[in-house]
């Protein structure tokens, strides 16, 4: 991580400049600005939502096969894209997908070592929510890491598979090989784990975490994790906090947008601001693939909601052209009804999946799902996770972890300048290669 750290170094110091509070950049000399004091310091490097904390990789939404894109558009686009687009082999020069997260980190980790000089007997609760808040950052952003460039997680070869370089220090000369991927998902779940009881039930603003949030993203990791015992408690304990949903009905389907900004007004469902890093979908060579959106049946409120009559996409819960990103509970809902089918509890997933879908259906014209059994329910919810999460990044996640399950064999297809591109489930291009910059500075082991 040498050579990576000193270019995060670099753009610490100009994004906290464009980035913090006009009263903090008044308190502060540009040259202490890497070396906060005080906790409002502190406050103010995590509050960096709108240029770094806030944002995800995005190049598992131009993989995942939701959307395709005209030749001409592609022909545009990055390289990284256009080799994520063809699921490509090449190795990248550079990946904004690797080098965010590892800036959040980086964040995270001055943070907590600021924390660490500090005596905060004066301000014992607002220390602990900062250093909940960089915890959950961090982990946050090593769990993404981990679903773009690690292998999906299988408990019999985990301690035998790469995981990524865990920095949980700020100091810019360590050099971090790749741990295993059983101790990257540890050291996932012991900043989540360590964060949450500190966290607020509801935070100030959706760009901070909350209990909620990192139960909601608990809940997630154990379910990559295939531990759905613990993926059902904290689905179920998150929605604890917040279980509300959006009645479709309510939502205007002939808007450009869908959804206003969550920052601005009220959504119910957004437990955690997050948006993607790119305007990917709203480039007018993109649209949703056919099938997908010939899924929805006439009177499922989705179709007209999450896109338009011309297959252009404009249900991002962010209210503008960036996918979201974030945690809402929706995805919770669809947590807990996977889970319940595969512990053989039929009837309540099926339950579970009617409160959320009642809501998405035309009042009145919903009907109750029926199943035949725990593997009928269990096809129902991944079925129905594909139509409901568009644009998440999480079917791409959910390719991934159903690979070795013989009960889904997805293999994607898509056609780019005459040449027919397939990727077959649990091909090694579902994991990305490093970058070529990272190796340079720090020779870890490539992907293969």
């Amino acid at each position: 991580m040498n050579n990576l750290q000193r270019y995060i170094l670099l753009l610490c110091l100009i994004s906290l400049t464009l980035g913090c509070d006009s009263d903090y950049l008044e308190k502060k000399p540009q040259k202490s600005l890497l070396v906060p004091t005080t906790l409002s310091d502190m406050q103010a490097m995590l509050d960096n939502s709108r240029e770094l904390m806030n944002v995800s990789p995005y190049l598992n939404i131009i993989s995942d096969g939701e959307f395709r894109m005209l030749d001409a558009g592609l022909n545009g686009q990055a390289r990284a894209v256009q080799n994520a687009y063809v699921w490509s082999s090449e190795e990248s020069a550079t990946m904004a997908d690797w080098d965010i997260p590892y800036k959040q980190v980086f964040y995270a980790n001055v943070v907590l070592d600021g924390l660490a000089k500090l005596s905060h007997q004066d301000s014992q609760e607002e220390f602990n929510r900062i250093r909940a808040d960089a915890l959950f950052f961090r982990g946050l952003a090593f769990f993404n890491l981990v679903q773009l460039f690690c292998a999906p997680y299988q408990q019999a070869s985990a301690e035998q598979q790469l995981g990524i370089p865990l920095p949980v220090s700020s100091d810019v000369n360590l050099k971090m090989p790749r741990a295993s991927l059983k101790a990257s998902y540890e050291q996932v779940l012991k900043d989540l784990l360590e964060a949450a009881p500190l966290l607020e039930n509801k935070p100030l603003y959706l760009t901070r975490p909350s209990k909620a949030a990192a139960r909601a993203l608990l809940a997630r990791v154990y379910l990559l994790m295939g531990n759905y015992t613990q993926a059902l408690q904290y689905a179920e304990n998150a929605l604890e906090l917040q279980n509300a949903l959006i009645d479709y009905n309510s939502v205007p389907t002939q808007s450009a947008i869908s959804f206003p900004l969550p920052l601005n007004t009220v959504n119910p469902e957004v437990l955690f601001y997050v948006r993607a890093n790119t305007s990917f979908l709203n480039n007018a060579s993109v649209f949703v693939d056919s099938a997908l959106y010939n899924s929805y049946a006439e009177n499922d409120l989705r179709k007209k909601i999450l896109f338009t009559s011309a297959l252009k996409y404009k249900g991002s819960y962010v209210g503008t052209a960036n996918p979201f990103q974030g945690l809402s509970t929706n995805e919770l809902y669809l947590i807990k009804a996977e889970c319940l089918a595969r512990a053989d509890e039929t009837d309540l997933a099926m339950n579970t999946l009617d409160v959320l879908l009642q809501n998405r259906w035309v009042s009145g014209s919903y009907k109750p799902l029926k199943a035949n059994n725990p593997d009928h329910a269990l096809e129902i919810v991944i079925y129905e996770r594909r139509k409901e999460l568009v644009a998440r990044g999480l079917w791409w996640q959910d390719l991934r972890r159903l690979a070795t399950d013989s009960r889904f064999n997805f293999k994607l297809e898509r056609t780019s300048m005459g040449v027919v591109h397939q990727l077959a489930a649990g091909d090694d291009r579902y994991v990305y290669k490093i970058p070529l910059d990272e190796l340079a500075g720090n020779p870890l082991m490539q992907n293969p």
